[in-house]
């Protein structure tokens, strides 16, 4: 067996790095000479309540709107023709600085040409000679094109063409800007701009000077006290509600009832012994159920602990706009299903009358989702039609809470049970993903979760339909069919010794597997109907659009990609049939570890670790994927008492919380109000690269403990804790310094 498990992980390696070779090569980028500027003739504006803005471009944080001030001139006949209809204006009343900027991505060392057109009214006043140029955001250091004074009568009526450029070393973003003025080197006056432009040549003309241009600092990233606080806080938090969850399991395994459920019954759903009372006549009574007040009843604390969640994530809900910018989205195409149906919204989407982009990749499931949110609340405000939407995951979250707890109960017992349920319900990047994402991953875990418990009790007909109601939801559901058809054909196989029997049980699973796909196919009718004369599967095509859609390596996500730079960078057809093959080889190993011990729990096990090795070795991930593997993982942590299970939960509860936490802070999430978007992860970010090392060796790690959790006897249990706290603790640290005693000694 250990020399198949060490062929299998040769494999995954090889076709891992074969992957990555081979895709690495054929990393798409902008066309030489295509436009990557937007409106930079600065024709386009949108009006907002008390003035206006120019589309694709914003303004400085520090913009004084008391001495700065800009401007949409309309051309003038002495203008040249090449001014269009309008340009830009910047106005320092008094010694100031200001600036309007726009973000483009670029390739590392390719060479960027830059051309703009500026025009100054006079001369500009500065006491350091500091006047109207261009510069990048990451290093403000590099001043380009400076201008001081008016070119005069230079029969183009003052403009004046500026070309320069640049070569990109360490940085994927230029984020240009237009500048009056600077920190320090303040100046007065008047200045004009239009036709700014960026384009990738192949080369600078010869005798022309490119600038090796190396960033100082990421100039996308929101550095605010909110967002720092957000992720450092959150955090902090994870690790201090795995510690004491941790030293509370402990302490319930010291305890001889912590197998008793609080109404007196054991795991097993037998009677735990009582003291017997004498009753007339001198006769014995049978052990009877104790009684137990109310509070102590099974759907009080289920209650008690989905409310604790609710309220936590109520926090979020009452004083975040989700994530800016993507929720203002959603909240539109809310309405927009709701007052068009959703019969033709991927078609509307390909014509452009739809503009949100992730409609290419939205799962049928999460257009009802948004209908039904649409109908619901489309006459509210964004903020209040934001909170519903934020609300479907929240109840999913209720609803997860509570399947682990019933669960746990089961089979660990009531104690243990409200320690793991109420992990989940207070843990940060669970009450982040319902309480601000405007996505619907916690659906997917609840459903996820259900079908897996459901598996577990052989509930055959409710696993099949759970399933195809996740499948419908995200395609990411379908990760988990491997260890559901393993199973399922293990149940078929052991109902009877008789091959050629076919009994209920296997008829359940046989028709229930074809009623699965009949479901999902009757369910994604409502968005197929209008198309079905040209795909008859057009719904289960709109499914695989989650995946075909999408053609980049990693998405913002820690993990192998990440922490080999390619964030954002697209692949090659090639790298899309060897990432399938991947997942096929993991398939089928995850599948293989089921065998050796045949333990039903262990299913929830195999079904996390196949979702955290998607989420770090393959390709397509985005932050929300580690996430996925939590809820299962906790809950085979809570029924098996397993030591290094419970570590690598805490792991990556930690690491999708630094991940979605440093999102949420770069791209200006955590303030009560933001209309912005999010902002990518640097390629070569320290962070970045950093923590997607962690996740890959915890990930590592998380295949070795499978293996040897499923495939032998080595488990770890956590161990009981019978002494005091702070005694332990103490007897913990005298024991390390100890080690560190012994080995000077030696």
């Amino acid at each position: 067996m250990k020399k198949k498990f060490v062929s299998v992980c040769i494999i995954v390696l090889v076709l891992v790095l074969a992957l990555f070779v081979l895709s690495a090569c054929n990393q798409q980028g902008a066309e030489y000479d295509a436009e990557l500027l937007l409106n930079g003739g600065f024709e386009n504006t949108t009006s907002t309540e008390n003035s206006f803005v120019f589309d694709n471009w914003s303004v400085s944080d520090s913009w004084n709107s008391s001495s700065s001030d800009y401007q949409r001139v309309q051309a003038s006949d002495n203008d040249p023709e090449t001014a269009g209809s309008y340009y830009l204006s910047v106005t320092n009343s008094s010694a100031s600085y200001a600036w309007l900027y726009q973000s483009v991505e670029v390739e590392r060392r390719q060479v960027y040409k830059i051309s703009v057109d500026i025009k100054v009214s006079g001369t500009l006043s500065s006491d350091t000679g500091r006047g109207a140029y261009v510069t990048f955001l990451e290093n403000v250091d590099y001043i380009f094109s400076e201008v001081t004074k008016s070119a005069g009568d230079n029969g183009k009526n003052g403009w004046e063409t500026h070309t320069f450029y640049v070569r990109p070393v360490n940085t994927d973003y230029l984020t240009i800007a237009l500048c009056l003025g600077k920190e320090g080197e303040t100046a007065k006056g008047t200045v004009y701009f239009d036709n700014a432009s960026m384009t990738k040549v192949e080369a600078a003309p010869e005798g022309a000077t490119v600038t090796d241009f190396r960033k100082s600092t990421v100039a996308r990233y929101n550095s605010d006290a909110a967002g720092i606080a957000f992720v450092t806080v959150l955090s902090i938090l994870t690790v201090a509600l795995f510690v004491a969850a941790y030293v509370a399991v402990r302490k319930l395994y010291a305890r001889s009832d912590v197998f008793v459920n609080f109404d007196g019954t054991a795991v097993d759903g037998t009677v735990a012994p009582a003291p017997t009372k004498k009753s007339g006549k001198g006769k014995k009574n049978a052990p009877a159920k104790a009684s137990v007040p109310a509070w102590k009843n099974c759907i009080f604390v289920a209650a008690l602990i989905m409310l604790g969640a609710f309220l936590v994530r109520l926090i979020l809900l009452l004083t975040t706009y989700g994530f800016g910018g993507e929720t203002t989205l959603m909240a539109d195409l809310a309405r927009h299903l709701a007052a068009n149906g959703v019969g033709n919204v991927y078609a509307d989407a390909a014509n452009g009358v739809l503009s949100n982009g992730d409609i290419a990749t939205m799962s049928p499931g999460t257009v009802y989702i948004l209908a039904i949110v649409g109908l619901i609340g489309g006459s509210l405000e964004n903020a209040g039609l934001s909170v519903l939407l934020r609300m479907v995951g929240v109840l999913a979250d209720m609803a997860t809470v509570a399947m682990i707890y019933f669960y746990g109960r089961k089979y660990a017992g009531d104690k243990l049970a409200v320690v793991y349920a109420s992990l989940y319900a207070l843990l940060p990047v669970a009450f982040v993903m319902s309480g601000m994402s405007n996505t619907f991953e916690s659906v997917l875990v609840a459903l996820m979760l259900g079908a897996m418990i459901a598996l577990v009790e052989k509930k055959y007909i409710a696993t099949y339909v759970i399933m195809a109601f996740a499948a419908v939801l995200d395609i990411r559901a379908l990760a988990l069919a491997p260890v559901v058809v393993t199973y399922m054909g293990y149940m078929y196989y052991r109902d009877d010794d008789n091959l050629r029997a076919f009994g209920k049980n296997r008829a359940i699973i046989v028709f229930g597997l074809i009623g699965a796909f009949v479901l999902a196919y009757l369910v994604t009718l409502p968005v197929a109907v209008n198309h079905l004369g040209e795909n008859a599967f057009y719904g289960f095509k709109m499914i695989a659009n989650q995946m075909l859609n999408n053609s980049v390596f990693v998405d913002n996500a820690f993990g192998f990609y990440g922490m080999v730079t390619l964030n954002q960078k697209g692949f090659n057809q090639a790298a899309a049939i060897l990432n399938l093959l991947f997942i096929l080889v993991l398939a089928i190993f995850v599948c293989s570890l089921y065998f050796k011990k045949r333990n039903r729990h262990e299913i929830l096990l195999l079904a996390s670790y196949m979702l955290a090795m998607v989420a770090t070795f393959t390709l397509k991930v985005n932050y929300t994927y580690l996430f996925l593997s939590i809820a299962l993982g906790l809950t085979y942590t809570m029924v098996s008492g397993e030591k290094r299970m419970y570590g690598v939960m805490g792991g990556y509860a930690l690491l999708s919380m630094l991940c979605v936490g440093l999102l949420v802070r770069n791209s200006g999430f955590a303030a009560a109000t933001s209309s912005g978007f999010f902002v990518n992860f640097e390629t070569t970010g320290a962070d970045f690269i950093v923590f997607s090392v962690f996740t890959v060796l915890l990930t590592a790690y998380y295949t070795y403990v499978a293996y040897t959790v499923t495939n032998s006897n080595k488990v770890v249990d956590i161990k009981p804790l019978s002494r005091p706290l702070g005694q332990a603790i103490s007897s913990s640290v005298r024991g390390v310094f100890d080690t560190f005693k012994r080995k000077s000694a030696d």
